[in-house]
């Protein structure tokens, strides 16, 4: 009983990881053998690839650690059962999937076009990792233990400096490319109704509410 839950569980995750993949999959030209049919829809070798390679490494490995390749088609299976099955029920045409649907394709567009408009243009060069390392020694100190006090060797940290740098350059690159959209794009505020909302939410709070009221 625990396994079937637990394959279930790891269902769920590889729906969740490979679905970005669907649209793909479904666009492209796919001459690969056929490893499986499910009704009318065949499942092919790319899009097997596909699924598994979207896949966390400690989850791949558990499919291959638990029946190989076969284990993890016959989870493709299941999912494209259940799709199936969901479609009959129609719950294709569910409101609150379309919505969630919609969300998701608006938050898509806006994650490839930052990483088209940024991601892209981010570097960190050793030099900037090393200047910001002598810069801020204080924060690579090791805080317990017997080495307390010590300073962490550059090498030793050297990636996640980066890290740190790649990811304030990314904010600041995106809080100047929202400012040109903005100042290229009629944007405007309806600041009575933003008012009244903010008095809406001030006296909707815990604070608020058990404030003693005015003599």
């Amino acid at each position: 009983m625990k396994k079937i839950l637990l394959l279930a569980a790891v269902l769920f995750l590889a729906v969740a990881c490979s679905h970005q993949n669907t649209a793909k999959q479904s666009s492209s030209t796919d001459n690969s053998p056929v490893l499986a049919q499910v009704g009318d829809k065949k499942i092919t070798k790319a899009m097997f690839d596909t699924e598994l390679d979207a896949l966390p490494p400690q989850v791949r490995e558990y499919f291959m650690k638990q029946g190989g390749p076969g284990a993890f088609l016959d989870q493709i299976i299941s999912k494209e059962l259940l799709y199936q099955e969901a479609v009959k029920e129609g719950l294709d045409q569910n409101k609150e999937l379309q919505a969630a649907v919609q969300n998701y394709k608006k938050i898509t567009m806006v994650k490839l076009l930052l990483q088209k408009k940024i991601g892209a243009n981010i570097t960190v060069t050793d030099d900037e990792a090393k200047k910001y390392y002598d810069g801020n020694k204080d924060a690579f100190k090791i805080k317990e233990g017997k080495e307390a006090g010590q300073l962490v060797p550059f090498n030793a940290i050297e990636p996640l400096i980066k890290q740190r740098i790649a990811a304030e350059k990314q904010a600041k690159a995106f809080e100047a490319y929202v400012a040109q959209l903005k100042k290229s794009t009629n944007v405007t505020v309806n600041e009575q109704a933003v008012q009244a909302l903010s008095a809406g939410f001030s006296t909707n709070t815990p604070a608020a509410a058990n404030a003693p009221a005015a003599q």
